[in-house]
């Protein structure tokens, strides 16, 4: 397991929680691409999880409050695809679970100066994620 406080490399995978509610079940794109705008609160970027610091992308859950877990859905993918998009992941530590990082670039001010652009790489990486996503609590393929 790696420590938190490394760079994070491009062979590691990142898990991001994403909100049930923007989930879509057998369109082209179960995911949608909101699910990767940043709200007002994210200043520094959107929260990702560096799965090399946890024991199970399951672990993420732990940075909400027990009754919200079940409205989440974990998407998993390669730190590799985010950088071939521009973007990076930087460690952000948080007390509640290991491994919290930041997409810098996907932060509110950015992305609301430019929504077109930011658009397009929101529906990218619902693309991306939608390859491994894990819905906790049904049963897994």
């Amino acid at each position: 397991m790696k420590h938190e406080g490394e760079p994070v490399s491009a062979d590691e995978n990142i898990v991001r929680l994403v909100w049930r509610e923007f989930l879509r079940p057998g369109e082209l794109v179960p995911i949608l691409p909101v699910a990767f705008k940043p709200r007002p609160n994210d200043t520094e970027g959107v929260s990702v999880f560096r799965l090399a610091c946890l024991d199970s992308p399951l672990d993420a859950l732990t940075a909400m409050l027990p009754e919200k877990r079940g409205g989440y859905a974990i998407a998993v993918f390669p730190v590799s695809e985010l950088t071939a998009l521009g973007l990076s992941v930087k460690p952000a530590k948080i007390d509640s679970v290991p491994g919290h990082a930041v997409i810098p670039e996907l932060n509110f001010a950015t992305v609301s100066a430019d929504t077109t652009t930011w658009k397009m790489v929101q529906l990218a990486l619902a693309q991306i994620a939608a390859r491994r996503l894990i819905l906790p609590g049904d049963s897994q393929p």
